[in-house]
């Protein structure tokens, strides 16, 4: 539920609203990380959209 100082995109100010969500996976090299996140920000219409970075490691990485 958004505050009165918010600006929804979708609700109304003070009121709960129940929406789907879609979760967007992707997989890109460690250098193209801050664009991929950069171009996901310009096209998230909320705030802030929630974003997990988890590295994917070979199995011989733990050796």
């Amino acid at each position: 539920m958004s505050n009165d100082d918010a600006i929804p995109y979708i609700e109304e100010s003070n009121k709960k609203e129940f929406v789907e969500e879609e979760k967007l996976e992707v997989v890109c090299d460690v250098n193209k990380v801050k664009n991929v996140i950069l171009k996901l920000r310009q096209a998230h219409p909320y705030e802030e959209p929630a974003i997990d970075i988890i590295p994917l490691l070979d199995e011989d990485y733990f050796d």
